[in-house]
């Protein structure tokens, strides 16, 4: 089973957080991450200067071990076919976006927010929660 890392499991990955550690060991081969993802990782780094040098450090890291998926035509025609069901919302417009992606991909979406993505029509959603 491909899969596809939200932002949220990313940070918890990035912060060595260990339920999310221990649950990505046991998948069967490496996940890949959106670059819509990225992102909003770099926003987490930008705004806390305090920490910024630790999770360049952390998500270089990360990032080394997983797939990059660009968001391209085809994930922005699966958006256009998302926000036509679900409707366009402003608050989850870079959701809608890793969810474009993992389905053009044909990858389950592994989140801890299963709530942002329910509204969307052929996700696959696995949840991950400590």
């Amino acid at each position: 089973m491909s899969t596809l890392i939200d932002t949220n499991i990313a940070i918890h990955l990035r912060d060595s957080d260990s339920w999310a550690v221990e649950r990505y060991r046991t998948l069967a081969e490496s996940p890949a991450l959106s670059i819509v993802s990225i992102v909003e990782l770099e926003g987490g780094i930008v705004g806390r200067p305090d920490l910024a040098q630790a999770r360049r450090a952390s998500l270089d890291l990360l990032t080394a071990r997983l797939e990059i998926l660009d968001f391209d035509g085809r994930a922005a025609s699966a958006y256009r076919d998302i926000i036509a069901i679900a409707g366009y919302s402003r608050s989850k417009l870079l959701d809608r976006m890793i969810a474009a992606t993992a389905i053009v991909h044909q990858r389950v979406l592994i989140t801890a927010n299963g709530a942002d993505f329910r509204d969307i029509p052929g996700l696959r959603l696995e949840i991950w929660a400590p």
